[in-house]
């Protein structure tokens, strides 16, 4: 009988986790070895490649007959890559690697849909030169020997079970001291969101969204005015259409799920009677009693008096009242509502591994950089 593509993948993962990486590569070329690695290690980066990887050894196990670098069904002799991914692969990923996952389909990536074979003279623009030439040059010895498609299969597995476990390194426990001072908190966090990762690192834009998160969470249960709400879960900051229902990066609910309070968070942009605008277009229709807009950007704002007025034309005509503000300010007023201020350093940790966990965002060089901090925190 044969097995289905998710019995292929998961024998493959339990064999990459019996067994030793040693052992796994054993049995493979160094060449071979050191593409699959590049394929890892650019990951974090290029997830598509990494997923379409993974889809075209699993396809030439499930069907070895089948070119693999034929990806699509219009191609002559070609095969729905996507559609396998969709329903094998990227569910695969989900389970087992998160972080490795793409939100629906690794084809979504444009240098990896284009409607020509994966073969060495691939047109697509990969960024990485070393890593598309490591992908092409993977397909295409699976294509011209298919018994190494097991081989390789168990060896990509088994690296990024070892990418994960280094993860785990990033976030390892760090004594906080119950005597930490607020004035220590906000210039941990201060440091964490303007720290300079680099032009190559993406999503530095969420931090100051987990570090408002993380303090309503503390703030919630403690203040009176969010007795009975509820802090709504964070939407993935990868989800095609995150925004498109919410009012802000995070909301509180009433009980009956209507949206209490909004806040709307900005990085490295002063905050202008256009986003004001922008606002109220959002919650004209709604019930809603505060809408923040904060943000990192230091002026925060390019002109403030125009912001206010704008403000206060919009309090005419809605109940809502846009409030408007930094981040470090605003989360310094949070940190003294608190009873424990000290808990922000485990809570603000907790989410940023949730957010790395499922690729929503934050990348490892966040954590690396949050990690250093809090063990000098002191």
């Amino acid at each position: 009988m044969q097995k289905t593509p998710t019995d292929i993948l998961e024998s493959s993962f339990q064999r990459a986790t019996d067994h030793s990486i040693d052992t796994c590569v054993s049995e493979l070329p160094d060449e071979c070895i050191q593409e699959l690695k590049i394929i890892v290690e650019h990951a974090e980066r290029q997830k598509g490649v990494l997923g379409v990887t993974l889809t075209s050894i699993v396809y030439k196990i499930y069907a070895p007959s089948q070119d693999i670098r034929k990806h699509q069904d219009g191609m002559e002799n070609g095969y729905a890559g996507r559609s396998f991914d969709t329903n094998y692969v990227t569910p695969f990923l989900r389970r087992r690697f998160p972080h490795f996952a793409m939100a629906e389909s690794a084809w979504l990536t444009r240098s990896l849909e284009q409607p020509h074979p994966y073969n060495l003279d691939y047109p697509g623009k990969i960024r990485s030169k070393p890593l598309k030439s490591a992908f092409l040059n993977t397909l295409d010895r699976i294509q011209t020997n298919n018994q190494l498609a097991p081989k390789m299969l168990d060896v990509l597995i088994a690296l990024m079970i070892e990418s994960v476990s280094k993860d785990s390194v990033l976030l390892s426990t760090v004594e906080i001291s119950h005597e930490l001072t607020i004035v220590k908190i906000i210039d941990a966090i201060t440091q964490h969101i303007y720290y300079d990762y680099g032009k190559g690192v993406v999503g530095t834009a969420r931090i100051p969204v987990l570090a408002i998160y993380a303090v309503y969470n503390l703030l919630m249960p403690e203040v009176k005015r969010y007795a009975g709400k509820l802090l709504a879960p964070l939407e993935s900051h990868t989800s095609p259409d995150f925004r498109s229902k919410s009012l802000g990066d995070i909301e509180i609910k009433n009980e009956d799920g209507s949206c209490f309070e909004a806040i709307e968070i900005k990085h490295k942009k002063p905050i202008t009677t256009g986003m004001v605008d922008a606002a109220y277009r959002k919650i004209k229709d709604s019930h809603i009693e505060r809408y923040y807009i904060l943000t990192t950007n230091e002026p925060n704002f390019n002109d403030y008096e125009s912001v206010k007025r704008k403000i206060e034309g919009y309090k005419k005509i809605h109940r809502c009242e846009i409030i408007v503000n930094g981040i470090v300010p605003s989360l310094k007023y949070y940190m003294r509502l608190i009873s424990h201020p000290q808990n922000f350093i485990e809570e603000y940790t907790k989410w940023l591994e949730f957010e790395f966990n499922r690729a929503s965002g934050i990348k490892r060089e966040h954590l690396r950089v949050w990690q250093e901090i809090r063990q000098n925190i002191e």
